[in-house]
């Protein structure tokens, strides 16, 4: 027989019958006549495996690796998982494929006459409800996966160099470094140090102004009092919320072919910068998005928060109906639980829907017992009116149901509303026309604690269960994407996999030592973020020494920074910032850019409008542009910003030659080029060396030297012989001569990568 595809209609009445007839042959358990089970299967099940299945699951080299020649292998199960619920027939998928008219249909050409199928069945229901099926059990070795174990108590490493070693996070670096005989690079200049804090927390290049003050400021701690004020900036929260957006596949439209508006989407992105720039504890931030409609007091901000739980695509103006409705709801909730693995435990956890998962300790139950947490129902309703006019903080009172659209609400919250959760059933091969047996909210086997420990019942429950102290993998995984969003890689370069697939930490002791550090932090981010900027790791310049770069090519020992693009929103908005055009507005729904009108054209319902000329209100910070599921800003998408489809946990860095031309010939940033030019002009007046100087300090946030000064003022003497030549009136020469070299400064590396 071959179990590998399973996709087929159910003969319902022929099964009960069938089913019946088990039953009828089945002694009660505990009845002196009860066969022995292991005799039941030689003498009976054994024969007639024999006769129709070993042909494909014999012992060489079976079909999805069943072997059927033996009641161990039976109950080893498939590649799919196991095929035996012990005491259950009904539930069981080998007796699912014997009823005629299954798809597939095992054995393929042939029938079980009714006694046969009856006699498999009888055996099945003897077994002991406690017989051990399936290959992923879980073993103290599957526990002992570096992810699983407890965080470590150690101390930080004594290293030689004391001097540079500024905090535990230098000493568990330096310590690898000096293992392998090398030594880390020298702390950058002040002005390269300015440039990379201010784009890494803020997300915004530094003015002249503020690089004057802190050059200016000799003080031993300016350094640390700039991060601070940082900190404290209400754009930090949009530069790290932007992070936090990418892995919850936030968009403001549903996707697919109709790409539904989804016009409150945009609260869900606003509740993450605020709770940013609150520095909320991790606990809570978790807590109000797996289940904020569960609190013993919901809020406003703790119900916008659920649609962590909807931000994936969706199509509901094409669910079908009857099976395929249903098919479509699983995959919705698919969704929901591969992102909530993803993203809070680093597991994929995705993979076990229709099969066991081939390398992680993770079962077709534990998938099913995870996907039950978000079956059960809300006891409090809020609707989408009151949402619209409550105020952050403020406790809505039980309402009736919305009487706005159902997609409204799939925009909104993650819950429905009933008397009683939904049941849950393992879906052989994930197709809800084979339903296993059903299953109880539980957290998967691997992490629990203690086998016998009762696992969490709700998804409020769950939610403290995942951000609970002991629970090392969750604080692991915060840990390591905050380092990676500092220094463009993990100490775990796979941040949302964990598991055996996923790359081991180069540095375990300084992970651990970081996940430690936010328990003891009440999982604020905050204080975190500052150890880090603040350490002489951190602080190191990029620089390669060819020696070292010979012996650690990736740097995955940490002995220089490494340089890094701007990603596709700092891009924009540091083209914003010189051009003088930077809107601060915080909040609301989205902005929609200009986009070339040959590009609209494919664009179905939710139309992208028309726009002839932007204005301020178009030049907000690009955390507010709309995300259009099936119509990405073109910049956005050219400079790396994820597709919305999936949760993403680092973006791609792609180098292409459409990036320049983009760069060199887009409108948006030729006006910004422009206004950059008037900037430099209205505030150095009318000399260049002084226009030169400041277009430099403006772009690339360093105090340029004179030579440099000398190749700009010879390329405005070009550019201006060249525009004269070319027929351009005299007026406008001077200031399109300067919009040049502007533009030519907005090309640089030293301006799209921040060293």
């Amino acid at each position: 027989m071959h179990l590998n595809r399973l996709a087929f209609t159910k003969a319902d009445s022929l099964r009960l019958i069938v089913f019946g007839l088990a039953l009828l042959a089945t002694p009660a358990n505990g009845s002196a006549d009860k066969p022995d089970v292991d005799d039941l299967f030689r003498k009976s099940v054994q024969p007639l495996l024999k006769k129709h299945c070993l042909d494909c699951h014999g012992d060489e080299e079976p079909e999805a690796a069943l072997t059927m020649t033996t009641g161990l292998g039976v109950l080893a199960g498939a590649t799919s998982g196991p095929i035996v619920i012990p005491g259950n027939p009904q539930a069981s998928l080998l007796l699912h494929v014997l009823v005629k008219d299954a798809e597939p249909h095992m054995p393929p050409e042939a029938q079980l006459t009714d006694a046969e199928i009856a006699t498999i069945s009888t055996w099945v229901a003897q077994l002991d409800l406690n017989t051990v099926v399936g290959r992923n059990i879980v073993t103290d070795e599957d526990r002992n996966h570096w992810a699983f174990r407890p965080l470590s108590t150690a101390k930080a490493p004594e290293v030689d160099n004391k001097d540079w070693a500024r905090s535990p996070i230098d000493q568990y670096v330096l310590s690898k470094l000096e293992q392998k005989q090398l030594v880390p690079s020298e702390r950058a200049s002040k002005p390269t140090l300015l440039r990379r804090v201010y784009c890494n927390l803020i997300g915004l290049p530094p003015t002249p102004e503020q690089l004057a003050t802190f050059l200016a400021d000799a003080a031993p701690d300016a350094y640390e009092r700039v991060v601070d004020e940082l900190l404290a900036s209400p754009r930090y929260g949009e530069r790290w919320a932007r992070h936090w957006l990418d892995l919850a596949r936030y968009a403001d439209s549903s996707g697919f072919h109709s790409d539904i508006d989804r016009p409150n989407a945009w609260r869900y992105r606003d509740y993450v910068i605020n709770s940013f720039n609150q520095d909320k504890p991790y606990a809570q931030f978790v807590t109000e998005q797996l289940a904020g409609d569960q609190l013993e007091h919901p809020t406003a901000d703790s119900w916008v928060a659920t649609a962590f739980g909807r931000n994936g695509p969706s199509n509901e103006d094409n669910m079908g109906s009857g099976l395929a409705k249903q098919q479509y709801a699983m995959d919705q909730l698919d969704d929901v639980i591969s992102t909530t693995s993803n993203v809070f435990l680093g597991l994929t956890i995705g993979c076990a829907r229709c099969h066991d998962h081939k390398f992680d300790p993770l079962t077709q139950r534990d998938y099913y017992s995870l996907l039950a947490y978000f079956r059960d129902t809300s006891k409090q309703q809020l609707t989408l009116d009151s949402l619209a006019s409550a105020q952050p903080k403020l406790t809505p009172s039980p309402t009736k149901p919305s009487t706005k659209t159902a997609e409204q609400a799939v925009a909104m919250v993650l819950t429905s509303f009933g008397n009683k959760p939904t049941e849950t059933n393992i879906l052989w091969r994930g197709n809800v026309r084979n339903k296993g047996p059903l299953v109880q909210p539980s957290v998967p086997r691997v992490l629990a604690a203690d086998d016998r420990v009762d696992s969490p019942k709700t998804r409020l429950q769950l939610a403290r269960w995942i951000t609970d102290e002991q629970n090392a993998l969750t604080w692991r995984v915060l840990a390591n994407r905050i380092w990676h969003y500092h220094f463009g890689r993990g100490l775990v370069a796979t941040p949302s996999n964990f598991g055996k697939l996923g790359e081991p930490p180069t540095h375990p002791q300084l992970l651990d030592y970081l996940a430690s550090r936010l328990i003891l932090d009440n999982g604020r981010w905050k204080s975190l973020h500052r150890a880090i900027v603040t350490s002489s790791t951190y602080c190191q310049t990029s620089t390669t020494v060819e020696a070292t770069r010979r012996q650690d090519p990736d740097n995955l020992l940490l002995w220089r920074m490494n340089k890094r693009r701007l990603e596709a929103e700092a891009l924009r908005d540091a083209f914003l910032s010189v051009g003088g055009n930077l809107n601060l507005k915080m909040g609301g729904p989205g902005i929609k850019p200009r986009i070339r009108p040959e590009l609209l054209e494919a664009s179905q319902r939710n139309k992208w409008p028309q726009i002839k000329q932007e204005s301020a209100e178009h030049w907000r910070r690009s955390v507010y542009i709309y995300v259009k599921r099936q119509l990405q800003l073109p910049m956005m998408e050219m400079f790396g910003a994820p597709s919305t489809a999936h949760s993403c946990a680092r973006r791609e860095n792609s180098l292409v030659p459409t990036q320049s031309l983009v760069l060199m010939n887009d409108d948006f940033i030729a006006q910004q080029a422009s206004d950059f030019a008037s900037r430099t002009q209205q505030q150095a007046g009318d000399d260049q060396s002084a226009q030169v100087s400041l277009a430099l300090q403006i772009a690339l946030g360093s105090e340029p030297d004179e030579n440099r000064i000398q190749h700009g003022l010879q390329f405005l003497k070009t550019q201006h012989d060249t525009l004269i030549s070319d027929g351009v009136p005299e007026p406008e020469v001077d200031h399109q001569a300067l919009t040049d070299f502007c533009h030519v400064l907005m090309n640089l590396s030293e301006f799209v990568y921040v060293d």
